[in-house]
């Protein structure tokens, strides 16, 4: 419960940090999609219920009242009354169909439950990635800030050696060119993060800022590919979904086949009725219907046929459907796998970047070097720590798709 009140106060302030935990805690309770598939997990379960009523009895009151001329008797014509009240149950205690439909509803709700697990599953992935993203472009952000620093640190510099004849105005000029430049690509870099964070709070229902309080791991530790394709094939809720369409076909085959086989009706009723309002004639009734449909010229067999093919088709579906998931699981390890090399290689050139940039700043300020060769050593630095930070954030991306194709992400319970 403290746990609870604690989100919600954490969903309502102005500002907050958010971790994956909370990701998935705050998803849980205010994503309007997962909303709408529990609405539909209990619009199944209600029908269900509905159906299952079918086997018990249904009660109707009826009364009439009628007066009609001419009622002939011995003295005469005259007008006669007629009014009657009573009260009339029906069920319907063996019906095969109604049993299979039950059957059929059992396995729409297993099937919407899936659904809604799997809906969260797609959500969570995508937070995931957003909040990877926003961690991603607040470093970014504070990347372009020091980059700032830099620039206005080389304007600096150059205005200084101007100012002993040590170099000409160009240098100045460049160097000022540079510090707009570099205030051009912060703000670009703080707008790349609103819409971030704007598409989080889209997927959270809030109006709340968010910051990212995750860490961007360069460390990860995964199982063989054919470890994940098992993993997948077991654990992903489309094979299961799948699945229960093959097992719902089969249940229409057997519907169909279930018009064919006997139905029994039970009802009575209980009337009181009379020439006035005294309701002193009584009249019961009970009655049993059996319906048995003995020959229909072959329509249930050919009906039965073609939902045979239904079911086939399901199950071609669910082979395809594993084949297209393996595709994915050894995909996304590909993928991983590249996101991986290409931030080891990003490392090493950010730290051959910095080291050449100081360097060229270094023999800048001493006199042997030109600001045109400490420019392109600076923007090349600035592009490095973009690139390695870009490739970080990929690479996290990379691992928790590689967890949801092998349906190892985690879902609602």
């Amino acid at each position: 419960m403290k746990k609870t009140i604690a989100l919600v106060l954490i969903l309502t302030a102005n500002s907050y940090a958010l971790t994956i935990g909370e990701l998935k805690e705050s998803l849980q309770k205010r994503n309007l999609d997962i909303t709408e598939v529990r609405k539909q997990l209990q619009s199944a379960e209600l029908q269900k219920k509905a159906d299952k009523c079918r086997f018990f009895p249904v009660f109707n009151l009826q009364t009439s009242a009628s007066r009609f001329y001419p009622y002939t008797t011995t003295s005469g014509k005259t007008w006669e009354n007629d009014f009657n009240i009573g009260i009339t149950a029906t069920a319907n205690i063996w019906n095969f169909q109604t049993r299979t439909k039950i059957k059929l509803d059992s396995t729409e709700v297993e099937s919407q439950k899936l659904t809604v697990s799997k809906t969260f599953e797609d959500i969570y992935f995508q937070g995931i990635s957003y909040l990877l993203q926003l961690k991603g472009a607040e470093k970014k952000v504070a990347m372009r800030k020091k980059e700032l620093e830099n620039a206005q640190k080389i304007y600096e510099v150059a205005k200084s050696k101007y100012e002993q004849g040590l170099v000409l105005i160009t240098d100045v000029l460049k160097a000022r060119a540079n510090v707009e430049k570099a205030k051009s690509a912060l703000v670009t870099a703080e707008g790349e993060k609103e819409k971030i964070e704007t598409a989080l709070k889209n997927l959270l229902n809030t109006d709340s800022k968010i910051t990212a309080d995750v860490n961007l791991s360069d460390n990860f530790t995964i199982p063989r590919p054919e470890t994940l394709v098992k993993k997948a094939i077991n654990n992903r809720k489309e094979v299961a979904i799948q699945k229960l369409k093959v097992k719902s076909a089969a249940l229409a085959v057997q519907s169909i086949k279930d018009g064919n086989k006997p139905t029994v009706t039970v009802s009575a009723s209980y009337f009181r009725e009379s020439h006035d309002f005294s309701f002193e004639n009584e009249n019961y009734n009970f009655q049993i219907n059996l319906n048995w449909k003995i020959f229909d010229s072959f329509q249930t067999k050919y009906q039965a046929l073609s939902a045979e093919k239904e079911k086939e088709t399901a199950e071609i579906a669910l082979e395809k459907l594993k084949n297209q998931i393996k595709k994915e699981v050894l995909d996304s390890y590909t993928d991983f796998k590249t996101a991986k090399a290409n931030l080891e290689n990003s490392k090493s050139y950010l730290e051959f970047a910095r080291k050449t940039y100081e360097r060229a700043l270094n023999e800048y300020e001493l006199g042997v070097s030109d600001l045109v060769s400490l420019l392109s050593a600076y923007n090349e630095y600035t592009g490095a720590e973009e690139s390695y930070t870009t490739n970080l954030v990929n690479l996290n991306i990379a691992y928790y798709k590689l967890l949801k194709s092998a349906g190892m992400l985690g879902g609602t319970k």
